[in-house]
């Protein structure tokens, strides 16, 4: 900390901030040139920070004597020692001066600074009310008969000296004779914005629970979960937008409190989409390409709307803020979305189960899907073929798309209808939007996709087959030409004969297995998909987790994922090993598959003996040419 002289301190501040005379005395008053006694000063502001209003309360011991109404007193602030680069005007105040100073104005007796005139920067004056005036004040953190404010810049100590001027000259030098008094006041920086810290979220466009001046505002239908998904909406015109998302924009400070300070948000949109800043969680349509907010107060949440513009394509929004404090704009992020337009085109996105049971249908048409209720899980049941309709898994899923190639929905709530080749073998099927509410499946957003089942007819036969026709009335044509799609399903019967099988003859030790599980009914088809797979046990102890009861699609059911994951590995021990299950077949028959761990040792013996043999063989070579070279 550098130290410098009083004189020079009070001289500059003289030149920069123009002090002169306080008010024009009235006749026959005077400055009191006479000392007081003694001055003190307390600190009225709990903690002080950077960037915020400090305030320093002064008492004196008055002493008592005879004066003329309108009597003046002049007190002088500046600053002796303070932060580098941190230096900032004295303004004083009498009484209260703010919330930042005293609560209760205090005056010596016989004066007031009712009739004060000129009081202002880095100076305040007491004036005689009475012609016998003087008591002792002695300030505190709440009382004082004024104070002395500052707004520090920089953190660190700043140390103040008060006098009471006698010279009537307020020029911000004390003089040796005037009593003073000092305090040392250590200012903590300020609690900053940290841009690392603070929150961006985008979710549906609906209401957004707001709780300002809160670093845990509630986002309850602005989850991490929720802020992962797509959004987008139809396009609409220019005249009639649609919404198409919300982000919540939470101003966090760096210890982790409400970054409630003034801050500016910036949304900007690039491509497709208007945008609209506020303070409310109320849906809202975009208005703007770039939206500028200031929060105001505490406040520390912005919601920033975003709808379409009548035109269709991909739109992006970054979003960032500007430091009320360093004037400093950083970005936050940006989220993407999209504007759809009419649908042009779909596909068979997902093919779940292709293989029905007569009379049964196979998948659910169903809005809402949860993992709970996906085949398989506890609150559903382990099949794929049911009438009770409990579980939520689709048969396949069907991807609406627009001209650009981006997800879209039917219009007028449409959904595609399926029209069976064959009505005998497959009588039809449903679709159903998606809502996007669920964590599994294609859609995320409730946009273009759509769930669909389809039903056997009791009387098909194993071996049946019938094309499935996708379709939707095609929005570019006259009303009666179709946007299609198909698919091929069959008929399954139920388990007649059923295998199991490893993928090798031979493991090395602890390596991983893939068992596959594979049933035909009696006309030697696949049996039909939900239909159960047996659990696998062992002879010997094997690591990792044997495949469980399951349910085979298309005939068959691997112990290993889908992404090739292995969830066995054969045994530690050398030897033959067995796999058993009894079959889901009327006579429950004994289902084995054999296979072996090779012996770590019986390899290494094996390989000794190729080198010994390749060893011997070199030998030979070299005496024969050691005999053609004439060499002993």
């Amino acid at each position: 900390m550098k130290t410098i002289s009083l004189k020079k301190v009070s001289a500059v501040a003289v030149a920069s901030l123009g002090f002169g005379l306080l008010s024009v005395v009235p006749a026959q008053a005077a400055y009191i040139t006479s000392n007081v006694t003694s001055i003190n000063l307390t600190r009225s502001t709990t903690t002080p920070t950077q960037g915020a209003v400090v305030a320093v309360n002064i008492g004196a011991v008055v002493p008592s004597a005879t004066r003329v109404v309108g009597d003046q007193m002049l007190f002088q602030a500046a600053f002796t020692s303070l932060p580098a680069g941190g230096e900032v005007a004295i303004s004083g105040a009498l009484g209260v001066d703010g919330a930042a100073a005293n609560t209760t104005a205090t005056y010596p007796t016989g004066w007031n600074g009712t009739a004060v005139a000129g009081a202002g920067t880095g100076k305040l004056e007491l004036v005689a009310a009475a012609t016998t005036a003087g008591s002792t004040i002695t300030s505190s953190a709440t009382v004082g008969f004024g104070s002395f404010t500052f707004t520090p810049s920089k953190a660190g100590v700043y140390t103040m000296k008060v006098w009471h001027d006698t010279t009537a000259t307020p020029d911000g030098i004390q003089s040796g004779t005037e009593i003073s008094s000092s305090i040392s006041i250590t200012v903590v920086a300020a609690t900053q914005l940290s841009p690392s810290a603070s929150i961006i979220r985008m979710g549906v466009p609906t209401t957004l629970a707001v709780t300002q001046n809160s670093a845990t505002t509630t986002l309850t239908n602005y989850t991490v979960a929720e802020d992962a998904k797509p959004r987008s909406a139809a396009k609409g015109t220019s005249a009639a937008p649609n919404n198409i998302a919300q982000v919540a924009v939470v101003l966090v400070n760096g210890n982790g409190s409400a970054a409630g300070n003034l801050h500016t948000v910036t949304a900007d949109i690039t491509g497709s989409g208007l945008v609209l800043c506020n303070n409310s969680g109320t849906a809202a349509a975009g208005t703007v390409r770039s939206s500028v907010l200031t929060l105001t107060g505490t406040d520390n949440v912005a919601s920033c709307h975003i709808s379409t513009d009548g035109t269709a394509g991909p739109g992006t929004v970054t979003i960032s803020v500007t430091d009320s404090v360093s004037g400093t704009k950083t970005v936050l992020g940006t989220r993407s979305f999209t504007s759809y337009g009419d649908v042009a085109k779909i596909e068979v996105s997902t093919k779940n189960y292709t293989i029905g049971r007569a009379g049964f249908t196979t998948g659910k048409a169903a809005t809402t899907r949860a993992a709970a209720t996906e085949v398989g899980n506890s609150a559903a049941p382990a099949t794929v073929t049911t009438t009770s309709g409990t579980a939520t898994t689709p048969a396949f899923i069907v991807k609406a798309t627009d001209s650009l190639g981006q997800a879209a929905n039917i219009a007028a709530s449409g959904v595609p209808a399926i029209v069976s080749g064959t009505t005998t073998v497959v009588t039809g099927g449903t679709c159903l939007l998606d809502d996007g509410a669920a964590t599994v499946g294609s859609s995320t957003n409730g946009v273009g996709f759509y769930n669909c089942d389809f039903s056997t007819s009791a009387a098909a036969a194993s071996g049946g087959k019938s094309t499935l026709t996708i379709r939707t009335v095609d929005p570019a044509g006259d009303g009666t030409t179709f946007l299609t799609t198909t698919l091929d399903v069959t008929v399954g019967g139920s388990i007649s004969t059923e295998t199991i099988a490893f993928d090798k003859t031979s493991y090395a030790p602890g390596e991983g297995m893939t068992i596959t599980r594979t049933a035909k009914d009696s006309a030697g088809n696949p049996v039909f998909d939900g239909a159960a797979a047996p659990a696998i046990t062992f002879s010997k102890s094997v690591g990792g987790t044997a495949p469980a009861a399951s349910f085979y699609v298309g005939g068959t059911r691997s112990s290993t994922s889908s992404t090739g994951v292995q969830s066995v590995f054969a045994p530690s021990v050398p030897g033959a090993f067995t796999a058993i299950a009894t079959s889901g077949n009327t006579a429950g028959s004994a289902l084995s598959a054999a296979s072996s761990v090779a012996d770590a040792n019986a390899g290494l013996l094996t390989q000794i003996d190729a080198l010994n043999a390749k060893i011997v063989a070199l030998n030979a070579l070299i005496a024969k040419i050691m005999k053609k070279l004439g060499v002993k």
